[in-house]
């Protein structure tokens, strides 16, 4: 069974942390893979850092994560 958590963002450490799964959240590095929920399915994509942070998909989509959202996540 995969873990399943939320990805939010902290501002303070400008870096997106999974909540949920252990006992504190913990925080994502560039490079990390995990599974996103995108509607209804869940993708494959690792998560990168330019000028802002972004997914890269499965298919080499990018999707840039948005500071206010939270994203549910699994496989972390």
């Amino acid at each position: 069974m995969q873990r399943e958590g939320r990805l939010l963002f902290c501002s303070q450490r400008n870096r997106w942390n999974v909540h949920g799964v252990y006992d504190k959240p913990i925080g994502l590095h560039c490079g990390e893979c995990f599974e996103i929920q995108v509607g209804q399915s869940y993708l494959l994509c690792r998560i990168e850092l330019d000028k802002e942070w972004y997914v890269v998909l499965s298919n080499s989509t990018i999707f840039h994560l948005s500071p206010k959202a939270i994203y549910n996540v699994k496989g972390i």
